[in-house]
């Protein structure tokens, strides 16, 4: 299983790059589109407390990846005509948010069967 800090590095990568492929590719393009680059710096800045294995971090960086990728599928279906054009990058965007969840919650599992830590030895 990979590492939390790894899963949310690719997927902060993924949003920033998706965020700004859509705003400098599409012209007349609204700023909302640079919401997706702005969480995905907001997730690097998370990096550091997941490779130092607080939990509460980890919980709450998942939710707010899963919350994310439920915001960009609505947008998606209810936003206005003129911001559903960018539609391929919203949607790279959300199947990332919704990949990188998977693995967290994943990687949260396989550490509960083990109860002994051992996923995470060789970081620490």
């Amino acid at each position: 299983m990979v590492h939390p800090y790894i899963i949310n590095l690719i997927n902060s990568v993924v949003l920033i790059t998706a965020g700004l492929a859509a705003y400098f590719l599409i012209p007349a393009q609204p700023t909302i589109v640079l919401i997706a680059p702005a969480f995905g710096v907001l997730l690097i800045a998370f990096t550091n407390s997941l490779k130092k294995h607080n939990w509460f971090v980890f919980n709450s960086v998942t939710a707010l990846t899963l919350l994310f990728g439920a915001l960009a599928i609505m947008r998606l279906y209810y936003g206005a005509p003129d911001i559903r054009y960018n539609s391929a990058f919203t949607l790279i965007a959300a199947i990332s948010c919704f990949v990188a969840v998977l693995f967290y919650i994943g990687s949260f599992s396989r550490e509960r069967r083990l109860r002994n830590n051992s996923i995470y030895k060789e970081d620490i």
